[in-house]
């Protein structure tokens, strides 16, 4: 297997789990990798939580614009039903 290098200081990564997966009729391996130096990690964890909780805060706001916006169709079905009784 090919080395992979950190994204954030370029040092080697290093192989923490590696699993199996059954999926139909393939198997999926995956692998999950470190940087070799922790204090870097640490800081790539902290970032990936921001960047994890920035998507699901985007996610929301877009169920909530989507939830409007249906809302605001019906009312407007509704009203249109009025105007023509």
């Amino acid at each position: 297997m090919a080395t992979s290098s950190c994204t954030r200081c370029g040092k080697p990564r290093i192989v923490v789990k590696t699993y199996e997966e059954k999926v139909e009729t393939s198997t999926v391996t995956y692998t999950i990798t470190e940087c070799s130096d922790p204090e870097c990690q640490k800081l790539v964890n902290k970032t990936l939580q921001t960047e994890k909780k920035k998507r699901k805060f985007i996610k929301d706001e877009q169920v909530k614009r989507e939830e409007v916006r249906k809302l605001a169709i019906e009312e407007k079905k509704l009203h249109k039903g009025e105007d023509g009784d």
